[in-house]
């Protein structure tokens, strides 16, 4: 079955998310959204800010996160999408997300 959508403002956000999701901004500078570590405590957590080990990741897996991940798959599977929209072809995203996890790329 499916389970309850929540969402919470900064002020109180709560704790015991199955998944916490960082679209704020703060992670452009560096930062992190100014909520308790208990919030993402056993939650997987989703950084919409791409580049590998984020400030939010690092934070969230300090905080007891269950997972992290960053936005870079959003990133390349829209541009896919887009492509998708002005050529007619649907590239492969699995190839591009591996050849952006070789060291160096």
């Amino acid at each position: 079955g499916y389970k309850e959508v929540q969402a919470a403002g900064f002020a109180a956000p709560g704790s015991g998310y199955d998944l916490v999701v960082n679209a704020t901004s703060a992670g452009l500078a560096g930062g992190v959204p100014a909520v308790p570590g208990s919030t993402v405590t056993g939650a997987f957590c989703y950084d919409m800010v791409y580049g590998g080990e984020t400030a939010f990741i690092r934070w969230a897996r300090e905080n007891g996160a269950a997972g992290c991940a960053d936005g870079l798959g959003m990133l390349v599977g829209q541009a896919a999408l887009a492509f998708q929209l002005w050529r007619g072809v649907l590239p492969e995203v699995q190839p591009v997300l591996e050849m952006l996890a070789e060291p160096g790329a």
